[in-house]
């Protein structure tokens, strides 16, 4: 016993200690993704902030000023009056680099004029910028655009915005653009992760939850599966004691027709002695019908009904064959069996007609389907035909309150396997037929 406590408690550790190793995984997925995309959504907020601030700028920006400036392309007035207006955004917004683009026949874009950081040297007019070939493409069909993190060796990590700047007339004359660094979009990134924060400390309580819930329904499955399995073990061990009686009966029986035969064999009469040989045949045959089965549990209570129905003097045919149904649970073909059979000898035993007393088991196959069915000699009422399946319905005199349920054992053993039921009663015959 106290071997079998600790194989339970290590089970226990185990399942704790592989939950636990699963959980940890699955939430460092989580963070790690939903991390990812926090990162994502805070750059996709700060890009389309810096793109409102661009058109500002566009909107502003002198465009006659500037148009004098791209035919020049000097250091001129032009430029450095354009550069002041840049210049004074720069000082108001957190941005690295606010400068206007020029668009060409290449996918390369050239910084035309620019406001820079304290002590950086100033760009000369056309250098060549870093925005990538894809944003230079959308900002060409007058589309307003963000990059991904670019990393330059000479001006740090940034984040990259544009939009287009149109003449007073509606020409593209090129983009105006802002760069913004990395600890701008890391101050955005950290608010975004805080105010995150309480969601994923509910993701955490959440997968605690559920994995208490699942352990706890593994607890539930092993006592319904424990408490099966000793309605099982008893159900067998009950209908095994009656083969064992039933065997011990049939071998003082057997004394008994040896006897006979020894008496009748002494006295010469061999044609009696023959006639009594094949009743006997005939009699062994019945009881080798009931055995004609690989499942062990039908085989059982094949013969212990079968026993019990020769007992109170009525025949117990049988129609099987050597499937072992493996389909259904053992238990639920004995809940099957075991009240249909009950039901049937009990309602022959009582019935008082003119029909012969019999009972005809069926447990075969057709196709993929499993046919069980008992045809047995009864007489059954308007009222009883119509409530035999109901629950607490029976038709005893004598009831205690487990009365009745047998059928409706059977009605819901047979739902769980979305099966059918189909029930017949003609000229004193009732027929009880269930295709899973």
């Amino acid at each position: 016993m106290r071997f079998n406590s600790l194989y339970s408690n290590k089970r226990i550790v185990y399942f704790i200690v592989v939950s636990c190793i699963v959980l940890s995984a699955l939430m460092s997925v989580k963070l790690l993704i939903s991390y990812y995309w926090i990162g994502k959504s805070a750059q996709t907020t700060l890009a389309k902030q810096y793109i409102e601030i661009a058109k500002d700028i566009a909107e502003g920006l002198d465009k006659d000023v500037y148009q004098n400036f791209l035919v020049s392309k000097q250091d001129d007035e032009n430029r450095k009056q354009i550069k002041q207006y840049l210049e004074e955004y720069h000082k108001r917004i957190k941005a690295l680099y606010v400068y206007v683009l020029m668009l060409d026949d290449s996918d390369i874009s050239k910084v035309m004029v620019s406001a820079i950081p304290p002590n950086t040297a100033d760009l000369p007019i056309a250098e060549p910028c870093t925005v990538p070939v894809a944003q230079v493409r959308q900002a060409k069909k007058g589309q307003s655009y963000y990059t991904h993190i670019i990393k330059d060796e000479h001006h740090g990590s940034y984040l990259s915005v544009g939009v287009p700047l149109y003449s007073n007339e509606g020409n593209m004359l090129g983009v105006v653009a802002i760069d913004v660094g990395v600890k701008e979009l890391k101050q955005v990134f950290d608010q975004v992760l805080k105010s995150n924060l309480f969601i994923f400390v509910i993701d955490i309580l959440f997968a605690v939850v559920l994995l208490l819930v699942a352990y706890f329904l593994y607890q539930w499955y092993k006592l319904r599966l424990k408490q099966d399995l000793k309605e099982s073990e008893k159900m067998y061990i009950s209908e095994l004691r009656r083969v064992t009686d039933a065997i011990k009966s049939s071998r003082h029986d057997m004394l008994n027709h040896l006897q006979v035969l020894s008496g009748l064999m002494d006295m010469q009469l061999h044609e009696k002695a023959r006639n009594y040989l094949k009743q006997l045949a005939i009699e062994s045959k019945m009881v080798d019908m009931s055995l004609r089965i690989k499942n062990p549990i039908l085989m059982v209570i094949f013969q212990s009904k079968w026993e019990f129905a020769q007992s109170k003097g009525i025949p117990m045919y049988f129609e099987t064959n050597e499937h072992d149904y493996s389909r259904l649970e053992s238990m639920d073909l004995a809940r099957i069996y075991a009240n249909l059979l009950d039901n049937a000898i009990e309602a022959t035993t009582a019935y008082m007609g003119d029909q012969p007393k019999q009972i005809r088991v069926i447990c075969n196959t057709v196709g993929e389907k499993y046919v069980f069915a008992v045809e047995n000699t009864a007489h059954l009422t308007a009222k009883e035909q119509k409530c035999l399946f109901q629950n607490g319905y029976t038709t005893k005199k004598n009831t205690d309150e487990l009365s009745g349920n047998g059928l409706m054992i059977i009605k819901r053993t047979v739902e769980i396997y979305k099966g059918d039921i189909y029930f017949q009663y003609d000229k004193d015959m009732v027929t009880i037929k269930i295709t899973i």
